[in-house]
């Protein structure tokens, strides 16, 4: 059975987690428009008769801001020497500087297979556009495959699949097969929640946000509905006004959407309870932000 690691790299907002929750085909990671939405290095399990593939959506290599960021770079970095496969996407539109950085990064690693995705297609008029990005491609780097694909649209995302399959090693399973991902139900809990705030304060909060789980129970009158307590966590008295917003009503709105992925995930009715909590500056302390799961730990 072939079986091996694959994670995948690139800058900010260009496909990473649509592409994991593509192959995979559940939804696995936070899709955001918003860029940087991934902060847990995430393994996502695509296991069928004759291989698996164990997926890691990183985050976006930015430059860091943060003791946060500092943690999530070095994440980056050893999801990239601890696979047996790099993924690397870039977009359509062509190469920019960020996208160049990350090559210098990847130049340093040897003997492992490194795979080019060019994502979002779709916004391309003809696809035989995308040729000449090929070519510039191939120029750059010897990457073991170049792949054009859509990862909004589905386009070309078995290709991708295929493609990896060809330079995974021999192995057993890392992972049961029904365990899609290694996320606990918690952390799953929680991701959903920070998504919606996130869709809700777009324009205006920024990478501020945590969501912690405080509780979550059967409740008491009915064992069948899932009782929810949960932080919203950010950094500044402002920002938790924007987050309840006028007379409560974006928290309220942040729950209801919340709440029906919540009982669409668990299969159970949910009761979420949401409060908004400020710790300042918490992205630049260690002893906060690893009560979050944001952590230098391994991928397994």
């Amino acid at each position: 059975m072939k079986t091996g690691t694959v994670a995948i790299i690139g800058r900010p907002n260009v496909g990473k987690s649509t592409l994991l929750n593509a192959i995979i085909g559940e939804k696995i990671s936070i899709v955001s428009k918003r860029p940087s939405t991934t902060r847990f290095k995430i393994i996502g399990n695509r296991t069928t008769d004759n291989y698996q593939i164990l997926f890691i959506d990183t985050p976006g290599f930015d430059e860091p801001r943060t003791r946060l960021d500092e943690t999530l770079v070095s994440n980056i970095y050893s999801a990239i020497k601890e696979t047996d496969i790099i993924l690397f996407l870039i977009e359509s539109k062509g190469w920019i500087n960020k996208d160049e950085e990350i090559l210098q990064s990847i130049k340093k690693i040897r003997n492992k297979p490194v795979l080019l995705g060019i994502n979002k297609i779709d916004l391309m008029p003809d696809y035989k556009q995308i040729l000449p990005l090929i070519d510039i491609s191939n120029k750059k780097f010897k990457f073991s495959e170049i792949m054009p694909f859509s990862a909004l649209i589905k386009t070309n995302v078995s290709e991708i699949e295929k493609a990896i399959i060809k330079y995974l090693p021999e192995g057993e399973m890392l992972l049961p097969a029904e365990d899609t991902t290694s996320l606990s139900r918690e952390y799953e809990i929680v991701e959903i929640i920070r998504e919606k705030v996130f869709e809700a304060t777009y324009q205006e909060v920024p990478h501020s946000v945590a969501v912690e789980l405080e509780d979550i129970q059967k409740g008491n009158k009915n064992p069948d509905m899932l009782v929810v307590k949960a932080n919203i966590i950010v950094e500044r008295p402002n920002q938790k006004k924007i987050i309840i917003g006028e007379n409560g009503e974006k928290i309220k709105n942040i729950g209801i959407k919340a709440r029906e992925e919540l009982e669409f995930f668990t299969g159970q009715k949910v009761y979420l309870q949401l409060k908004v909590q400020v710790i300042e500056d918490w992205r630049n302390r260690p002893d906060v932000y690893r009560r979050f799961g944001y952590t230098g730990a391994n991928i397994y």
